[in-house]
């Protein structure tokens, strides 16, 4: 079918929603079913008639896929096509502050996952991401408030997280989303945690690099 003949068979509301969910999709990649009632509300309505999203963002080069175990909706790049025609998540070039937050926030939540908390919401606390983050040797990190909220800001708003609370409180807790397990590749992470812990191991006695390290979502 067209997207015309979807786009006829759609009530007026259902044709505002499907505005609404498609701008959501462009703008943040994920839609999280448990996030909040407006997450929810264009979940089902995307998860129940996944088509007519899928043949407007085909016009564009993309896909939506639903993971409705985890209740996560993803808007793919088409063009990105992995091997044997798997096609991988949307790109984006992080920093190497970034892309380390990144991975440490990825392993927390499967951790979580592992150890059997399966609930909707898994929370950490700074103090849980410092920790994991001193694996790296960038634990400092966690004593630049500014930066570490720029950071989580970010991750927020690709809905891959929610931070309750003030950055620096006691009390501040980091709600991470299942939408966090599709944001990293595997052995991507592997590969880039591996060649981090390499890098900390040899550099006794060397400057800092300014070079960026690049990640991707």
């Amino acid at each position: 079918m067209q997207i015309e003949e979807y786009w006829n068979d759609y009530t007026s509301a259902e044709k505002d929603l499907f505005q609404k969910s498609c701008r959501r999709l462009l703008k943040s990649t994920f839609i999280v079913r448990d996030k909040d009632e407006e997450q929810k509300k264009a979940y089902y309505f995307i998860s129940k008639r996944p088509e007519p999203f899928s043949v407007y963002f085909g016009y564009l080069g993309f896909d939506v896929a639903v993971d409705r175990e985890n209740g996560v909706i993803m808007l793919r790049n088409c063009a990105d096509m992995g091997e044997g025609g798997k096609i991988q998540m949307n790109r984006m070039a992080l920093k190497k502050m970034e892309s380390v937050t990144l991975c440490c926030l990825w392993t927390l939540y499967a951790d979580r996952v592992r150890s059997g908390n399966l609930s909707k919401a898994v929370l950490i606390s700074l103090v849980d991401l410092s920790f994991e983050m001193e694996k790296y040797g960038v634990k400092e990190l966690m004593e630049n408030k500014k930066q570490i909220t720029d950071i989580l800001a970010l991750f927020s708003r690709f809905h891959l997280l929610e931070v309750n609370g003030k950055v620096g409180d006691e009390d501040c807790l980091i709600r991470l989303y299942p939408s966090l397990q599709f944001a990293l590749d595997k052995e991507e992470f592997l590969q880039f945690a591996n060649n981090t812990q390499k890098r900390m191991s040899e550099k006794d006695g060397e400057p800092d690099s300014e070079e960026e390290e690049d990640a991707e979502e």
